[in-house]
């Protein structure tokens, strides 16, 4: 093997864990929720760390129920009702404290969703 073809095996290596560890690190200010079972709430906090700004906290909602659902994405927030197919993003200004939303069934029974909530 010539020195140009183990440099570049040793860049693309170090690129891939880079990229790794740039989303590895990025994920703890996001929670994802895959939701099938309308059975029981869901209620998630994600607390801001001391030495970063934050700007927005965001709650996408993406996917289909039988019947309304009911989606808080901030604690100050009034609960949105949400039916049938669903594709909804929500950003509220966000700096410090603990992000929370909620998540409630309320009259479904069936369905898929993606929830996702993130500050940042």
């Amino acid at each position: 093997m010539d020195i140009k073809k183990g440099l570049t095996i040793a860049i693309v290596v170090l690129l891939i864990f880079v990229g790794i560890s740039i989303v590895i690190g990025s994920n703890k200010d996001r929670r994802v929720f895959f939701i099938n079972d309308f059975s029981k709430p869901i209620e998630n906090s994600i607390p801001s760390k001391l030495d970063k700004d934050y700007s927005y906290q965001i709650v996408k909602v993406k996917g289909k129920t039988n019947d309304t659902i009911l989606i808080q994405p901030c604690e100050d927030c009034a609960p949105k009702k949400l039916v049938g197919k669903i594709d909804e993003k929500f950003q509220i200004k966000f700096q410090k404290g603990k992000s929370i939303m909620r998540f409630d069934p309320y009259k479904a029974t069936d369905g898929d969703l993606k929830i996702i909530h993130k500050i940042r």
